[in-house]
């Protein structure tokens, strides 16, 4: 924060209340930033505590039900979007939005979250994650982060003031941390989706403070491990120039994934939920039997991560890594338009790992994982152009600072081809 004070006002000026002592007086911009700073740790262990749960309960779900015969998820996914259509038009506010909520009330003067619906919105989620739902958890955990923070607003708006927009802030970075592993990722993605490009950076504190407690609450229970260990990657040249042909190819693959979520965004508005969601569920069933035959894994569902894992086994044919690629990328559109309630954030990046693959394969690379990884990056930045947080998020989801530059030079090149197109339509340029 800037402006035209002369530095004595900008700094407190000592006092004195008794001989031989003296105190600091605290200006009232210190005391509301003070006030921000605590909300926002409030906030971000809150939100990391209920994301958490909530991840937990979907993982040990999904573990027993692809544990079962084969027709048993397809049974799943299918009755899972029934019951989240159901839960939605209830209790969850007749709405799916979870990311895009948060995006919308940022840019809003006054709040408008309404928190009595925060329980069935998150409940639909489970439903549509642990049915196998091919969406992500950050979804919800952002929508976490913002309820918290809307029911913050709703009991001390006296002592907040109009701090709301930074709590909402600081929530979105809390879920994002707790959920990745990715604190500095969390706390940027909070400051740049909301726009298209550029950060809300005048709210830097509150994101970081919010993303740091909601990793500190994960850490406590789920330790820090990298989410993906890699091989030490070693940067050359060519694979400098590497990263910036995938960048192109991600680039020209997003401007598809993003039109077919437009398509599915419009699908919402215009027919019964209860139409969309038995639809959708036989096309993720057809889907998820389709990719179960191929892999005999079930690639088609769930949000992604095994998917990204999957890209980096060895010996996988061209044909097959194309047919991995569509499942991923209409999966989740489909799961959209019938009114699941999840994220885009990992799906994004398994499209992501799996052309980062094939490109990996055509040039006839050994290190078969970098351009998985960076391929995964690179399309979740422009999903959701984002392209900071892509590039902090690649180094931390591997635990390696040396991906960073690979994973620059993909996501700049990717914008020039992507532009300003995003699944968001709520963000602003």
């Amino acid at each position: 924060m800037s402006d035209d004070r002369s530095a004595d006002e900008q700094l407190p000026a000592p006092l004195s209340d008794e001989p031989g002592r003296t105190r600091l007086a605290v200006s009232p911009v210190q005391r509301q930033l003070a006030i921000r700073v605590g909300a926002a740790s409030v906030i971000g262990v809150i939100t990391g505590i209920v994301v958490l749960a909530l991840e937990h309960a979907v993982d040990d779900v999904l573990e027993v039900l692809f544990e079962q015969p084969a027709w048993v998820p397809a049974a799943v996914v299918v009755s899972g979007l029934l019951v989240t259509a159901l839960l939605v038009q209830t209790i969850g506010g007749r709405s799916s939005a979870t990311t895009e909520l948060y995006v919308e009330e940022y840019h809003r003067r006054e709040p408008s979250v309404e928190t009595k619906h925060a329980p069935g919105r998150l409940l639909a989620a489970f439903t549509t994650l642990a049915s196998g739902g091919p969406l992500g958890m950050e979804g919800p955990a952002v929508y976490t982060g913002t309820a918290v923070a809307a029911f913050a607003r709703q009991r001390w708006a006296a002592v907040l003031g109009d701090a709301y927009h930074a709590m909402l802030i600081a929530g979105a970075a809390a879920g994002i941390a707790a959920v990745f592993k990715a604190p500095a990722a969390g706390a940027i993605f909070a400051m740049e989706v909301p726009f298209r490009g550029r950060l809300a950076g005048e709210r830097i504190l509150p994101a970081i403070f919010g993303s740091a407690t909601g990793y500190l609450t994960m850490a406590s229970i789920d330790g820090v491990k990298p989410e993906a260990e890699l091989p030490l990657v070693e940067l050359t040249y060519g694979r400098a120039f590497g990263s910036v042909i995938l960048g192109v190819i991600v680039g020209v693959a997003a401007i598809g994934v993003i039109a077919l979520v437009e398509r599915a965004e419009h699908v919402t508005t215009t027919r019964s939920p209860w139409v969309r969601a038995v639809v959708a569920g036989l096309a993720l069933a057809t889907l998820y039997a389709i990719g179960r035959a191929a892999t005999d894994e079930p690639v088609a569902l769930a949000s992604g991560n095994s998917v990204i894992d999957w890209a980096i086994e060895p010996d996988h044919a061209v044909g097959l890594l194309v047919l991995v690629f569509v499942l991923r990328a209409a999966g989740p559109a489909i799961a959209i338009a019938g009114g699941g309630v999840g994220g885009l954030f990992i799906p994004l990046m398994a499209a992501g790992a799996v052309i980062g693959r094939l490109f990996a394969d055509a040039l006839g690379a050994e290190d078969v994982a970098l351009y998985v990884i960076v391929g995964a990056s690179t399309m979740l930045g422009a999903g959701y152009a984002v392209p900071l947080t892509a590039v902090v998020f690649v180094a931390e989801y591997t635990g390696q600072a040396g991906l960073i530059v690979p994973g620059l030079l993909a996501v700049a090149t990717m914008r020039l081809v992507v532009g300003r197109r995003s699944v968001s339509p709520a963000q602003r340029p």
